[in-house]
């Protein structure tokens, strides 16, 4: 009787630890999940910043060296015209 008794209680120990280990297994599961999303939107958004900075970068550069370029900014921003240039300006 108390072979069966001790068997029992053995057997039910092993049961609910079965079930923590489940329950444990699933909420790891589910965060692991949540991790993954959050990776991939951090590398998507990696990825743009990226992608800008290689933008601003060659706007950079081409500032920086071309000069052609630096007059059309700077004529763009300021609104000058060389002589014999026609500018149209729309509005929005």
């Amino acid at each position: 009787m108390r072979g069966k008794i001790f068997l029992s209680f053995i057997v039910i120990s092993l049961l609910l630890c079965d079930a923590k280990l489940i329950v444990t297994l699933v909420n790891s599961h589910r965060e692991n999940s949540r991790l993954l999303r959050r990776i991939n939107l951090l590398l998507e958004k990696n990825n743009e910043v990226k992608n800008e900075f290689v933008l601003k970068q060659d706007h950079m550069r081409k500032m920086l060296t071309d000069r052609n370029f630096m007059n059309q900014v700077v004529r763009q921003k300021e609104g000058y015209i060389k002589p014999k240039e026609k500018l149209f300006k729309f509005e929005d």
